[in-house]
């Protein structure tokens, strides 16, 4: 029975050890890995994973599944690369409501897929709507990498709060909100 258990305890222990000695070993090998912003850009980076990751938390408690939020995020993303490299749309609003219209019209599509052509599981239909979603990503912006989109649309990716002179980049908004929608979760 002890066995067992320290089994499991192990188990449980072994992704965080090998976290930790992973920033160990890069804290080591590179004087650039242990800065202070680069744990910031850190934060940033995973921000937009934590947000995906938060709305796809409602749908599993509702007892759902998506597995095409990934690729859907992608092709908002895209459509509004489009709109910028294609049209000359730069108004953040426009091109911010582009992209929320885009993942509505998505989501949309998925609930129809169930619900009307009654497909046997949602974990079938949002797989196959993963790799639809990537090619439309891909056919909308060309296979083209697009930068340079204007302030607002990245507003919130590229603000940092509590900035220094000293050369700290500050604290990134998005993980501020990240921990904020967290936080709400655990209210409700």
């Amino acid at each position: 029975m002890k066995t067992k258990q320290m089994k499991d305890i192990v188990s449980k222990a072994a992704p965080l050890l090998a976290l930790i000695l992973l920033f160990m070993i890069l804290s080591v090998a590179t004087d650039k890995f242990l800065t202070m912003n680069n744990m910031m850009n850190i934060l940033r980076q995973t921000a937009v994973n934590g947000l995906i990751s938060a709305a796809m938390l409602v749908v599993l408690i509702t007892a759902g599944i998506d597995l095409s939020v990934g690729a859907n995020a992608i092709l908002c993303a895209c459509v509004m690369g489009m709109l910028k490299n294609s049209l000359g749309i730069t108004n953040p609003f426009i091109l911010i409501l582009a992209c929320i219209i885009t993942g509505l019209c998505v989501g949309f599509l998925n609930g129809l897929l169930l619900t009307k052509m009654h497909l046997p599981h949602p974990f079938v239909s949002t797989l196959g709507m993963k790799n639809v979603l990537c090619g439309i990503a891909l056919l909308v912006v060309s296979t083209k990498t697009i930068s340079d989109f204007p302030a607002g649309v990245t507003f919130l990716g590229s603000c940092n709060l509590f900035k220094s002179l000293d050369g700290f980049s500050g604290i990134p908004l998005c993980f501020v909100v990240l921990l904020l929608i967290y936080g709400v979760y655990h209210f409700f």
